[in-house]
């Protein structure tokens, strides 16, 4: 069986950046950080990390449209004003086809304090998560 290519880095810069909370039923509420550039179908990169603390899985890491979706496996992850940089796990890395990201965004600070606030939420408890601010 062929062993899928892992790239070092997938880098770009995201065009769109949202980070909010969805209320599916009042016991479950899935906090999200949402990273895009460009048409995920023409190549464009949409990465979203999400996590419900209801009903935790841990957190869920999907590149869109659909085309990854892993719970788990991430080694660090650093969020800056300007930037998101991660790295997986090799099993991770092995499903996202990708050792890491490195997202850079230029957002307003309203934007800003909405991504610390599902950040801080999203990654709870997490001793991975460097939060530079």
């Amino acid at each position: 069986m062929k062993q899928p290519v892992i790239s070092d880095e997938i880098r770009f810069n995201a065009e769109m950046v949202a980070a909010h909370e969805e209320e599916f039923a009042p016991d479950f509420v899935v906090h999200g950080m949402y990273f895009g550039q460009g048409d995920p179908e023409q190549g464009g990169q949409h990465w979203n990390f999400t996590r419900s603390l209801n009903d935790d899985d841990g957190v869920c890491i999907v590149k869109e449209i659909q085309e990854v979706t892993v719970y788990g496996g991430i080694v660090s992850l650093k969020l800056t004003r300007r930037s998101l940089a991660c790295a997986f796990s090799d099993t991770a890395a092995r499903s996202t086809h990708t050792r890491g990201l490195l997202i850079a965004f230029e957002i307003d600070d309203k934007s800003w304090e909405a991504l610390v606030k599902q950040a801080k939420l999203i990654f709870d408890g997490e001793g991975y998560f460097e939060l530079a601010t």
